[in-house]
């Protein structure tokens, strides 16, 4: 199947400079205003072919420059080009890939308002467009007219009046093709019937329709002798019988029956998505035969259940198999499976206007390494969902952050972590978390991490955060050697490790309570901010909070008495945590 895999956008909208990857199932997520809206009426006016209006042009001096690459044009897809229209553009298509433009220069909806071009791929930036003839007719053929579904304000065009572009004109379309092969005869015999009726040289044409005849050729010789009218009423055909064709709403348990615009926003979106999906259904076997239908839809969600959100991904997905390329703009993160994190796209928007941020396809790629350090984090951030409707991220590294940050967040800001368009994401491990923040930093996404005292001995050296000489941690090592009689932990050199009933997190710990180790682990805690990493200066959370041990009831203790007491009766060292949020939000 081919498709749109790439746009850049000039001037379109708030798209100044815009740059998007597609695919065949591209979900856009952003903000409200951030400019997903214009993204998929850009792609509209590509395929169409069509002038816009000054509204949208971001800047009327300057033209708008559509340029698209396609991609899997391979004989299936220039099937129904004619033979013209094939030779124009084969000597451009490149492994299948084809870059094409939309360039208008000024606004207006006039014939010739938008000037098509194509070129070779590879020569984008050299030379001209070329603008063979039938080139509009044949992105058309290749790209049917778009179906596209505005939020909330289309949805009777697209459910209640027949278009051969929306979903009730698809289906109407697939049904008409079912019942002329079946019952075609049948169908034309009735309308024989009518024929005889209401057609002029009917044979049994009804009196009534020759009465009219006679009584306006009783008036017609007085303006213009010579002349006779005749009313005609002209068989429909079964194709403009079914383009008649509606949607009507029954309620069950009564008799009432509704016309489509008549419902709530709600029932009509439920309505709606109902017919995207089983639109979706009676395709899974349909072959397009080259074509490739795009259907733009604008929060699919709205007004839907989560069930129901789900039931709709997975009918859009089945389409996006089925000859469709799916692009939609969402703010529920039930449209979007693990899966398709990574070709996800970010839309945001600066004083340069919209701009969408790398992929998490791309990001991992331009980070991971190795193959194990890929598939692992792969994993561990597909399980982060979230971050692709938020601002900021946190990842912390541990059980205690999960249970006990978002409702100590809320206690000492007033606002939840959500108000603040910040997630917290737990890693799988403390040693992830400079690469996530990596990757995460790579998609336009501002992340910061969070870390015990005992990374910045181990997983910051090895990741090259801290040098392997340096002074602070030496420092913290010799004093850890000092106190070990007191406490009879075990060491492998100069660094603590599990046994005697400590655990080498417990050891350092310890070293954060002796008072010569401020100046030290202040100087550590400094030098791992300049990575965006926060580490805690009594070695973990639990010292700050008055928790004596990591365990879930004592956890979920702690959360139940932030609801009831006072914050400083809760927290031991309150002006770390401020600190600690402020910096989380800066």
């Amino acid at each position: 199947m081919h498709k749109i895999k790439q746009l850049h956008i000039k001037n379109y909208k708030s798209c100044q400079e815009t740059t998007i990857t597609l695919e065949n199932y591209t979900p856009l997520v952003g903000y409200n205003n951030a400019g997903k809206s214009n993204i998929l009426k850009c792609i509209d006016a590509l395929v169409r072919g069509k002038g816009q209006n000054e509204t949208s042009f971001f800047d009327n001096k300057k033209p708008i420059e559509i340029i698209a690459l396609l991609e899997g044009l391979d004989e299936n897809s220039l099937l129904h080009l004619n033979k013209q229209q094939i030779t124009s553009l084969e000597p451009y298509i490149e492994a299948g890939s084809l870059s094409v433009r939309f360039f208008q220069e000024t606004p207006g909806t006039g014939k010739n308002a938008v000037v098509m071009g194509i070129k070779k791929p590879s020569e984008l930036g050299i030379g001209d467009w070329v603008n063979p003839n039938g080139l509009p007719q044949a992105i058309t053929t290749l790209f049917p007219e778009p179906t596209f579904i505005n939020s909330m304000e289309d949805s009777a065009e697209d459910v209640s009046k027949f278009k051969a572009s929306n979903t009730i004109g698809k289906l109407i379309v697939h049904l008409q093709k079912e019942i002329i092969d079946s019952k075609a005869t049948e169908i034309n015999n009735a309308l024989e019937v009518v024929g005889k009726k209401l057609n002029l040289n009917g044979s049994e044409r009804l009196d009534e329709l020759s009465s009219f005849d006679s009584s306006i050729n009783e008036k017609i010789g007085d303006f213009f002798p010579g002349l006779s009218l005749n009313i005609d009423i002209p068989t429909p055909s079964i194709a403009d019988l079914f383009k008649q064709g509606t949607i009507k709403v029954n309620e069950i348990g009564t008799a009432r029956q509704s016309d489509f615009i008549d419902m709530g926003h709600g029932s009509q979106r439920a309505i709606q998505m109902t017919l995207i999906r089983h639109l979706a259904e009676i395709t899974k076997d349909v072959t397009k035969q080259g074509k490739t239908n795009i259907l733009l839809i604008d929060e699919p969600e709205l007004f839907l259940h989560p069930q129901a959100v789900e039931l709709l991904r997975s009918s859009l997905k089945t389409l996006s198999n089925k000859g469709y390329q799916i692009i939609f703009s969402t703010h529920s993160p039930y449209m979007i499976e693990q899966s398709d994190i990574p070709i996800t796209n970010i839309i945001r928007k600066n004083n340069n206007g919209t701009v969408v941020t790398i992929r998490l396809k791309e990001a991992l790629e331009q980070t991971l390494l190795d193959n194990d350090s890929q598939a692992r984090l792969l994993f561990d951030t597909y399980n982060l969902g979230q971050i692709l409707f938020s601002d900021k991220v946190l990842i912390a590294e541990g059980a205690t952050e999960k249970t006990v940050l978002p409702t100590l967040f809320n206690s000492v800001t007033g606002k939840t972590l959500g108000e603040h368009k910040l997630a917290l994401v737990i890693a799988d491990g403390a040693g992830n978390i400079p690469k996530m923040i990596e990757i995460l930093e790579k998609m336009g996404i501002s992340t910061k991490g969070l870390v015990d005292l005992d990374f910045a001995f181990t997983g910051a050296i090895g990741q090259g955060l801290i040098e392997q000489i340096d002074p602070s941690i030496d420092s913290c090592l010799t004093i850890i050697k000092n106190i070990q009689p007191t406490h009879n932990f075990s060491l492998n050199g100069r660094r603590p490790c599990k046994g005697n009933g400590f655990k080498a997190c417990d050891v350092y710990e310890l070293m954060a309570a002796e008072s010569d180790a401020d100046i030290h682990i202040n100087a550590i805690r400094e030098s791992m901010k300049n990575h965006s990493i926060w580490v805690w200066a009594k070695g973990a959370i639990e010292p700050h909070l008055c928790l004596s041990t990591k365990e879930n009831g004592e956890w979920l203790k702690f959360r139940q008495k932030l609801t009831t007491d006072n914050l400083e009766n809760c927290v031991n060292d309150l002006d770390e945590i401020r600190d600690f949020f402020n910096w989380c939000i800066s």
